[in-house]
């Protein structure tokens, strides 16, 4: 008999489509951002509720996106500046 487990990738799949209101459009924007990274997918999520200038899921996950990136960036320069 086959065991019906959800693995914590399909988990995060999940919890992404959910905040995504279920809109694959934006859900793709995601998915390209988050490739499967569990530190790139909380910081999505994170990100993803904090913005609010935008209306349209699609733009909002743009933003996100783009927030993330930004965020990624400045922690990279820290953690190098911390190991000089």
């Amino acid at each position: 008999m086959a065991e019906n487990t959800i693995t914590t990738e399909q988990s995060n799949q999940l919890e992404l489509l959910q905040t995504l209101n279920y809109d694959t459009a934006a859900a793709k924007v995601a998915v390209a951002f988050i490739q499967n990274d569990a530190f790139k997918h909380r910081l999505f999520i994170n990100q993803f509720n904090r913005t609010f200038s935008e209306t349209d899921y699609v733009a909002r996950a743009a933003k996100a996106v783009q927030e993330s990136v930004e965020a990624i960036t400045v922690l990279s320069e820290i953690t190098t500046q911390a190991t000089k």
